[in-house]
């Protein structure tokens, strides 16, 4: 790909855009998941599909993605990606049931799978100066984790003011608006010598990381059943397979030697707890700023705020960060900030004030913006540029298994914390429950959503026992997934001070 004549900063605000669409829909549902369950009737495990479907589909079809882009264009991969994500939105705003939902996510999944790459690969080829490229990435980085910390804002917004379909609805137009733009400024890239396709690597790598993802999902929540059995076995016998075809398939799809590099193996782990942290909380966050603080959405959507913000600066001056103290410092303190963020996050209770809310967010995405941008340029570093579509993916794959994964384990931890408490905190309020009906008892037994449903017959002065009894073993779940939240971070800043190098140099030419 020739860059004579490209405007490359035009380039990278349209690549920025097509990636805002996507992560935005990461946590723009979240927010409305209390409204689906009421409209919807939806259990709290189709709650979790609805959040997750889309995570998994895009995880497990990422490679094949990347390498899709790598061979046939990655411009070409953009577009087609573009109109099968508007198109899956524009069909889930018309959804009547959670399941039907959940379908059309995991379609916008697969859409997502062929955007994210496509903006990333590009973007390296575009900028051939090292020190624009980091700053692009930082770009790239910023954009993302704004958009992901925004969603919850712009879902609350459409969800109080017009409804939880135009969470959906609201896709379409930008995807439009995405697809000209790409005609009009983005080239065309690819790798030159056209490798062929690796059609057993690809069927192999999307069943493993699919049945993978549905393992983690489902596990914690339903236990050892047919399906977790069959998805486990699964999960080995694909994943298994996948890379012993890859390490012997005279064209891999995913060459294994990318991760005898320490920096490309030490960065996409840094990638996958970024993530897992940062939407592990975003799922559960604000049910409790609405179900327990009694937050609207749109309150609670612009509670993110502080977290977007910090997130948004850090990765901006995160290259410069590193350029003047070095990666693996500008690593360390960003692990650090995210630790001490989730540590701040887990003294919050019922009544406690939005300065800890809003200051541990802060502190959280200042710490995930010093972060992401350098994990993100480790990877694409150790990338050789012919196969920038596959590093791409590989990164883009780490941060939606990570996020799955952060969803599922901090999502089943806070759900096994509410159990183990709700009943303790029904027996302590003694005869003010007596007076309150069996079935709104049961459905506060269930989830703390399904509680807050069912509690809405109630007058509020009989309500009020119940409501509080409900709050207080949430918050003693959330606690607990704070602190584990907190604890993956360390592991991190851990890993980081181990393996990170000191300085990256060079990003790959």
């Amino acid at each position: 790909m020739t860059t004579t004549g490209v405007n490359r900063w035009a380039v990278l605000a349209v690549l920025a855009g097509a990636l805002a669409v996507i992560s935005l829909d990461n946590t723009i549902v979240n927010v409305a998941l209390p409204v689906l369950q009421q409209e919807l009737d939806a259990t709290t495990s189709q709650l979790q599909w609805v959040v997750d479907a889309y995570s998994v589909m895009f995880a497990g079809t990422l490679l094949l993605a990347g390498a899709l882009g790598d061979r046939f264009g990655r411009r070409r991969a953009l577009l087609i990606g573009l109109v099968i994500f508007g198109s899956a939105s524009l069909a889930a705003g018309f959804a009547n049931h959670a399941l039907t939902l959940a379908l059309f996510r995991a379609l916008m999944g697969i859409g997502g799978a062929f955007i994210m790459p496509s903006t990333l690969s590009i973007l390296t080829q575009v900028f051939t100066d090292r020190r624009e490229r980091a700053q692009a990435i930082g770009i790239w980085a910023a954009t993302a984790g704004a958009a992901v910390a925004i969603g919850p804002i712009v879902g609350g917004l459409l969800v109080e003011y017009v409804s939880w379909h135009a969470i959906f609805w609201v896709n379409p137009p930008l995807v439009v608006i995405g697809i000209m733009a790409t005609l009009r400024y983005v080239p065309e890239s690819l790798d030159p010598s056209k490798p062929r396709l690796d059609p057993l690597g690809a069927i192999l790598s999307t069943v493993g990381l699919v049945a993978l993802v549905v393992t983690v999902i489902e596990i914690p929540d339903s236990g050892i059943n047919p399906l977790t059995i069959t998805s486990l076995i699964a999960t080995v016998v694909f994943l298994s397979a996948f890379v012993w075809w890859e390490l012997r398939a005279p064209r891999p799809m995913l060459p294994m030697s990318l991760f005898r590099s320490r920096l490309f193996s030490v960065s996409v782990i840094c990638v996958a707890l970024v993530y897992a942290s940062l939407m592990g909380m975003m799922f559960f966050l604000p049910q409790f700023l609405q179900l327990v603080q009694g937050n609207t959405p749109v309150e609670s959507g612009l509670s993110m705020l502080p977290g977007a913000g910090g997130m948004l600066i850090a990765s901006l001056f995160s290259p410069r960060v590193a350029e003047r103290i070095g990666t693996r410092t500008t690593v360390l303190i960003g692990f650090l900030l995210v630790t001490v963020g989730f540590g701040v996050a887990a003294f919050m209770d019922a009544g406690s004030p939005y300065v800890l809310v809003g200051g541990s967010l802060g502190i959280i995405g200042f710490g995930l913006g010093m972060v992401l941008p350098q994990a993100t340029n480790g990877v694409l570093a150790a990338t050789p540029p012919e196969r920038a579509g596959i590093g791409a993916a590989v990164n883009d794959g780490m941060s939606e298994l990570g996020g799955s994964l952060g969803v599922a384990i901090l999502g089943s931890l806070l759900a096994l914390g509410y159990r183990n408490e709700i009943e303790a905190r029904i027996a302590a309020a003694g005869d003010a429950i007596n007076t309150i009906p069996a079935n709104v008892v049961e459905a506060v037994r269930e989830s703390l959503a399904a509680g807050s449903i069912a509690v809405q017959q109630l007058a509020p002065d009989v309500a009020t026992p119940i409501r509080e009894a409900a709050g207080q073993a949430f918050v003693s779940g959330m606690t607990t997934a704070l602190l584990v939240g907190g604890g993956l971070t360390l592991v991190g800043l851990v890993l980081a001070w181990w393996l990170f190098p000191a300085k990256v140099e060079r990003v790959s030419e």
